[in-house]
Protein backbone atom coordinates (compact mmCIF):
# COMPACT_ATOMS: atom_id res chain seq x y z
CA UNK A 1 0.00 0.00 0.00
CA UNK A 2 1.46 3.36 -0.98
CA UNK A 3 2.02 6.13 1.59
CA UNK A 4 -0.66 8.24 -0.09
CA UNK A 5 -3.23 5.44 0.28
CA UNK A 6 -2.20 4.85 3.90
CA UNK A 7 -2.68 8.54 4.73
CA UNK A 8 -6.06 8.48 2.97
CA UNK A 9 -7.31 5.46 4.93
CA UNK A 10 -6.01 6.82 8.24
CA UNK A 11 -7.72 10.17 7.56
CA UNK A 12 -10.96 8.40 6.66
CA UNK A 13 -10.75 6.27 9.82
CA UNK A 14 -10.13 9.38 11.94
CA UNK A 15 -13.17 11.15 10.47
CA UNK A 16 -15.35 8.09 11.12
CA UNK A 17 -14.13 7.80 14.72
CA UNK A 18 -14.78 11.49 15.41
CA UNK A 19 -18.37 11.10 14.24
CA UNK A 20 -18.94 7.80 16.07
CA UNK A 21 -17.25 8.38 19.43
CA UNK A 22 -19.32 10.28 22.02
CA UNK A 23 -18.13 13.56 23.50
CA UNK A 24 -16.05 13.53 26.68
CA UNK A 25 -18.29 13.19 29.75
CA UNK A 26 -18.51 16.63 31.38
CA UNK A 27 -20.64 15.64 34.39
CA UNK A 28 -19.33 17.41 37.48
CA UNK A 29 -18.49 20.80 38.97
CA UNK A 30 -16.55 23.38 36.98
CA UNK A 31 -15.22 26.68 38.37
CA UNK A 32 -13.44 29.67 36.94
CA UNK A 33 -13.93 33.03 35.30
CA UNK A 34 -16.75 34.65 33.38
CA UNK A 35 -15.03 37.58 31.72
CA UNK A 36 -12.62 39.43 33.97
CA UNK A 37 -14.93 40.39 36.81
CA UNK A 38 -17.16 37.41 37.62
CA UNK A 39 -16.72 34.00 39.24
CA UNK A 40 -18.69 31.21 37.55
CA UNK A 41 -19.53 27.75 38.85
CA UNK A 42 -21.09 25.26 36.44
CA UNK A 43 -22.83 22.12 37.79
CA UNK A 44 -23.50 19.62 35.01
CA UNK A 45 -25.25 16.29 34.55
CA UNK A 46 -24.64 14.72 31.13
CA UNK A 47 -26.75 12.00 29.56
CA UNK A 48 -25.45 11.15 26.09
CA UNK A 49 -25.35 14.37 24.11
CA UNK A 50 -27.81 16.13 26.47
CA UNK A 51 -26.93 18.13 29.58
CA UNK A 52 -28.75 19.87 32.41
CA UNK A 53 -27.85 21.52 35.68
CA UNK A 54 -27.36 24.99 37.13
CA UNK A 55 -24.91 27.86 37.11
CA UNK A 56 -23.86 30.02 40.04
CA UNK A 57 -22.02 33.27 39.44
CA UNK A 58 -21.23 36.49 41.25
CA UNK A 59 -19.38 39.75 40.70
CA UNK A 60 -15.95 39.44 42.33
CA UNK A 61 -15.93 43.05 43.53
CA UNK A 62 -19.39 42.75 45.09
CA UNK A 63 -20.54 39.21 45.91
CA UNK A 64 -23.98 40.54 46.82
CA UNK A 65 -24.53 40.75 43.04
CA UNK A 66 -25.04 37.08 42.25
CA UNK A 67 -27.42 34.63 40.64
CA UNK A 68 -28.15 30.94 40.34
CA UNK A 69 -29.97 29.63 37.25
CA UNK A 70 -31.03 26.34 35.72
CA UNK A 71 -29.86 25.37 32.24
CA UNK A 72 -30.39 22.66 29.66
CA UNK A 73 -28.23 22.00 26.64
CA UNK A 74 -26.69 19.69 24.08
CA UNK A 75 -23.50 18.72 22.30
CA UNK A 76 -23.06 20.18 18.79
CA UNK A 77 -21.08 17.48 17.01
CA UNK A 78 -20.27 19.58 13.93
CA UNK A 79 -18.74 22.37 16.01
CA UNK A 80 -17.39 20.02 18.73
CA UNK A 81 -19.01 22.35 21.25
CA UNK A 82 -21.37 22.19 24.22
CA UNK A 83 -24.33 24.61 24.13
CA UNK A 84 -25.80 25.67 27.50
CA UNK A 85 -29.16 27.50 27.50
CA UNK A 86 -30.29 29.26 30.69
CA UNK A 87 -33.94 28.39 31.37
CA UNK A 88 -34.97 29.96 34.71
CA UNK A 89 -33.56 31.60 37.83
CA UNK A 90 -33.29 29.93 41.20
CA UNK A 91 -32.01 33.16 42.77
CA UNK A 92 -31.14 36.54 41.28
CA UNK A 93 -29.68 39.50 43.16
CA UNK A 94 -28.28 42.28 41.03
CA UNK A 95 -30.28 42.23 37.82
CA UNK A 96 -28.47 39.30 36.15
CA UNK A 97 -29.78 37.89 32.87
CA UNK A 98 -29.97 34.30 31.67
CA UNK A 99 -26.94 33.18 29.69
CA UNK A 100 -26.19 31.04 26.69
CA UNK A 101 -22.76 29.40 26.88
CA UNK A 102 -20.79 27.96 23.94
CA UNK A 103 -17.95 25.87 25.41
CA UNK A 104 -15.40 23.39 24.11
CA UNK A 105 -13.84 20.67 26.26
CA UNK A 106 -10.11 19.91 26.20
CA UNK A 107 -7.12 19.21 28.43
CA UNK A 108 -4.40 21.75 29.27
CA UNK A 109 -1.49 20.73 31.52
CA UNK A 110 -3.51 17.74 32.79
CA UNK A 111 -6.46 20.02 33.69
CA UNK A 112 -9.91 19.27 32.27
CA UNK A 113 -11.04 22.60 30.78
CA UNK A 114 -14.28 24.07 29.44
CA UNK A 115 -13.53 27.20 27.45
CA UNK A 116 -15.53 29.50 25.20
CA UNK A 117 -17.86 32.45 25.50
CA UNK A 118 -21.22 33.52 26.89
CA UNK A 119 -24.18 35.30 25.35
CA UNK A 120 -26.80 37.14 27.37
CA UNK A 121 -30.41 36.21 26.73
CA UNK A 122 -32.34 39.50 26.34
CA UNK A 123 -35.44 40.26 28.34
CA UNK A 124 -38.77 40.87 26.60
CA UNK A 125 -38.69 44.54 27.64
CA UNK A 126 -35.23 45.04 26.19
CA UNK A 127 -36.36 43.51 22.92
CA UNK A 128 -39.45 45.70 22.76
CA UNK A 129 -38.02 49.00 23.98
CA UNK A 130 -34.28 48.61 24.38
CA UNK A 131 -31.20 48.22 22.26
CA UNK A 132 -32.00 47.51 18.62
CA UNK A 133 -28.63 45.93 17.98
CA UNK A 134 -28.10 42.18 17.83
CA UNK A 135 -29.26 41.02 21.30
CA UNK A 136 -26.82 38.12 21.19
CA UNK A 137 -23.79 40.21 20.21
CA UNK A 138 -20.60 39.47 22.12
CA UNK A 139 -19.05 41.93 24.55
CA UNK A 140 -15.31 41.99 25.09
CA UNK A 141 -15.58 40.45 28.57
CA UNK A 142 -17.75 37.43 27.66
CA UNK A 143 -14.96 34.85 27.63
CA UNK A 144 -15.41 31.76 29.83
CA UNK A 145 -12.59 29.63 31.26
CA UNK A 146 -13.45 26.83 33.70
CA UNK A 147 -11.54 23.97 35.33
CA UNK A 148 -13.18 20.75 36.48
CA UNK A 149 -12.96 20.55 40.27
CA UNK A 150 -15.18 17.52 40.90
CA UNK A 151 -16.68 14.62 38.96
CA UNK A 152 -20.01 15.28 40.68
CA UNK A 153 -22.21 18.38 40.74
CA UNK A 154 -21.73 20.44 43.89
CA UNK A 155 -25.44 19.96 44.63
CA UNK A 156 -28.46 18.31 43.03
CA UNK A 157 -31.23 20.90 42.87
CA UNK A 158 -34.86 19.86 42.56
CA UNK A 159 -35.27 20.44 38.82
CA UNK A 160 -32.07 18.56 38.07
CA UNK A 161 -33.75 15.41 39.35
CA UNK A 162 -36.54 15.85 36.82
CA UNK A 163 -34.86 17.39 33.77
CA UNK A 164 -34.20 14.02 32.12
CA UNK A 165 -36.83 11.94 33.86
CA UNK A 166 -39.44 12.43 31.15
CA UNK A 167 -37.10 11.50 28.30
CA UNK A 168 -34.56 9.23 30.01
CA UNK A 169 -36.22 7.11 32.66
CA UNK A 170 -32.99 5.22 33.37
CA UNK A 171 -31.24 8.35 34.64
CA UNK A 172 -30.36 7.98 38.32
CA UNK A 173 -29.81 11.12 40.35
CA UNK A 174 -29.29 9.32 43.63
CA UNK A 175 -25.63 8.62 42.87
CA UNK A 176 -24.85 12.20 41.90
CA UNK A 177 -25.20 14.53 44.91
CA UNK A 178 -22.08 15.98 46.48
CA UNK A 179 -21.18 13.95 49.57
CA UNK A 180 -20.66 17.05 51.68
CA UNK A 181 -24.15 18.33 50.91
CA UNK A 182 -25.63 14.89 51.60
CA UNK A 183 -23.80 14.76 54.92
CA UNK A 184 -25.09 18.21 55.81
CA UNK A 185 -28.65 17.25 54.94
CA UNK A 186 -28.25 14.14 57.07
CA UNK A 187 -27.09 16.21 60.01
CA UNK A 188 -30.08 18.51 59.61
CA UNK A 189 -32.50 15.59 59.59
CA UNK A 190 -30.90 14.18 62.76
CA UNK A 191 -31.19 17.58 64.45
CA UNK A 192 -27.89 17.87 66.31
CA UNK A 193 -27.84 20.04 69.43
CA UNK A 194 -28.49 23.73 69.10
CA UNK A 195 -25.29 25.76 69.46
CA UNK A 196 -25.58 28.21 72.34
CA UNK A 197 -23.80 31.61 72.29
CA UNK A 198 -20.86 31.69 74.68
CA UNK A 199 -20.07 34.37 77.22
CA UNK A 200 -19.64 37.74 75.53
CA UNK A 201 -16.36 38.26 77.45
CA UNK A 202 -14.70 35.81 75.05
CA UNK A 203 -15.14 38.25 72.15
CA UNK A 204 -11.74 39.44 70.90
CA UNK A 205 -11.00 43.14 71.07
CA UNK A 206 -10.40 43.17 67.31
CA UNK A 207 -14.08 42.46 66.68
CA UNK A 208 -15.21 45.88 67.86
CA UNK A 209 -12.23 47.58 66.23
CA UNK A 210 -13.14 46.35 62.77
CA UNK A 211 -15.84 47.85 60.58
CA UNK A 212 -19.11 45.86 60.49
CA UNK A 213 -20.49 45.68 56.93
CA UNK A 214 -23.98 44.32 56.31
CA UNK A 215 -23.68 42.02 53.28
CA UNK A 216 -27.03 40.20 53.28
CA UNK A 217 -30.47 40.83 54.76
CA UNK A 218 -33.30 38.27 54.71
CA UNK A 219 -36.56 37.68 56.56
CA UNK A 220 -37.35 34.39 58.32
CA UNK A 221 -40.52 33.24 60.04
CA UNK A 222 -39.21 30.28 62.08
CA UNK A 223 -37.27 30.31 65.34
CA UNK A 224 -34.91 27.43 64.56
CA UNK A 225 -32.62 27.82 61.58
CA UNK A 226 -29.57 25.94 60.27
CA UNK A 227 -26.49 27.55 58.75
CA UNK A 228 -24.04 25.57 56.61
CA UNK A 229 -20.84 27.57 56.18
CA UNK A 230 -18.46 26.64 53.34
CA UNK A 231 -15.35 28.16 51.87
CA UNK A 232 -16.48 29.98 48.76
CA UNK A 233 -14.95 28.85 45.45
CA UNK A 234 -11.32 27.79 46.14
CA UNK A 235 -10.45 26.18 49.48
CA UNK A 236 -7.44 28.18 50.69
CA UNK A 237 -7.34 27.69 54.50
CA UNK A 238 -9.62 30.59 55.42
CA UNK A 239 -10.37 30.55 59.16
CA UNK A 240 -13.27 32.36 60.83
CA UNK A 241 -14.96 32.86 64.17
CA UNK A 242 -18.75 33.15 64.16
CA UNK A 243 -20.74 35.48 66.40
CA UNK A 244 -24.49 35.70 66.98
CA UNK A 245 -25.97 38.91 68.36
CA UNK A 246 -22.57 39.93 69.72
CA UNK A 247 -21.77 36.62 71.40
CA UNK A 248 -19.36 33.92 70.28
CA UNK A 249 -20.80 30.81 68.64
CA UNK A 250 -17.73 29.14 67.15
CA UNK A 251 -14.04 30.03 67.32
CA UNK A 252 -11.23 29.57 64.76
CA UNK A 253 -13.12 27.34 62.35
CA UNK A 254 -11.37 26.38 59.09
CA UNK A 255 -13.60 26.77 56.03
CA UNK A 256 -13.61 23.97 53.46
CA UNK A 257 -15.83 22.20 50.94
CA UNK A 258 -17.45 20.43 53.91
CA UNK A 259 -19.92 22.58 55.83
CA UNK A 260 -19.61 23.95 59.33
CA UNK A 261 -23.14 23.18 60.52
CA UNK A 262 -24.69 25.61 62.99
CA UNK A 263 -28.14 24.88 64.40
CA UNK A 264 -29.36 28.12 65.93
CA UNK A 265 -32.38 29.09 67.99
CA UNK A 266 -33.19 32.74 67.31
CA UNK A 267 -33.90 35.16 70.13
CA UNK A 268 -37.68 35.66 70.13
CA UNK A 269 -37.35 38.91 72.07
CA UNK A 270 -35.91 40.84 69.14
CA UNK A 271 -36.63 41.18 65.44
CA UNK A 272 -33.15 41.93 64.12
CA UNK A 273 -30.69 39.05 64.43
CA UNK A 274 -27.05 39.35 63.37
CA UNK A 275 -24.48 36.76 62.38
CA UNK A 276 -20.94 38.14 62.18
CA UNK A 277 -18.13 36.33 60.39
CA UNK A 278 -14.81 37.43 61.86
CA UNK A 279 -11.75 36.63 59.70
CA UNK A 280 -8.99 35.05 61.78
CA UNK A 281 -6.81 34.99 58.67
CA UNK A 282 -7.17 35.62 54.93
CA UNK A 283 -6.08 32.21 53.65
CA UNK A 284 -3.78 32.06 50.64
CA UNK A 285 -6.18 34.08 48.44
CA UNK A 286 -7.53 37.22 50.18
CA UNK A 287 -10.12 38.17 51.24
CA UNK A 288 -11.70 35.58 53.53
CA UNK A 289 -14.81 34.47 51.62
CA UNK A 290 -17.62 32.13 52.64
CA UNK A 291 -20.80 30.66 51.23
CA UNK A 292 -23.53 30.43 53.89
CA UNK A 293 -26.46 28.15 53.06
CA UNK A 294 -29.43 28.83 55.35
CA UNK A 295 -32.34 26.49 56.01
CA UNK A 296 -35.33 28.21 57.63
CA UNK A 297 -38.35 25.93 57.70
CA UNK A 298 -39.06 24.93 54.09
CA UNK A 299 -37.01 27.83 52.70
CA UNK A 300 -33.39 27.76 51.59
CA UNK A 301 -31.10 30.74 51.02
CA UNK A 302 -27.55 31.14 49.75
CA UNK A 303 -25.64 34.12 51.09
CA UNK A 304 -22.10 35.19 50.31
CA UNK A 305 -19.79 36.79 52.84
CA UNK A 306 -16.42 38.46 52.43
CA UNK A 307 -14.38 39.50 55.46
CA UNK A 308 -10.93 41.02 55.90
CA UNK A 309 -8.65 42.05 58.74
CA UNK A 310 -10.29 45.48 58.67
CA UNK A 311 -13.91 44.49 58.02
CA UNK A 312 -16.39 41.97 59.46
CA UNK A 313 -19.09 40.36 57.30
CA UNK A 314 -22.57 40.82 58.83
CA UNK A 315 -25.57 38.68 57.82
CA UNK A 316 -28.88 40.05 59.11
CA UNK A 317 -32.09 38.08 59.76
CA UNK A 318 -35.39 39.80 60.43
CA UNK A 319 -37.30 37.34 62.60
CA UNK A 320 -41.04 37.77 61.92
CA UNK A 321 -42.97 34.69 63.08
CA UNK A 322 -46.20 33.77 61.31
Amino acid sequence: MTNIKKRYYFSLLFILLVNILPAQDITGTWEGDLGNDQFLQLNVIQNGDKICGYTRDYVKADQRSYCKAYFEGRYDKKKDMWIFEGTSFVENAGGHTLMRLHLTNHFIDNNDILEGFSLNTPSLLSLLFGNQADPLALNEDDSVYLKKVSDKPYEILEKMKDCFKKKHTSFDTTAKPNTAVKAADSMISKKPPVIKPKDSLTIPNQLVKRKNTEQSHIEVDVKNITLNVYDNAIVDDDTVSVFYNGKLLLSHQRLSEKPIVINLELDEKQTRQEIILFAENLGSIPPNTALVVIYAGDKRYELFASASLEENAVLVFDYRPK
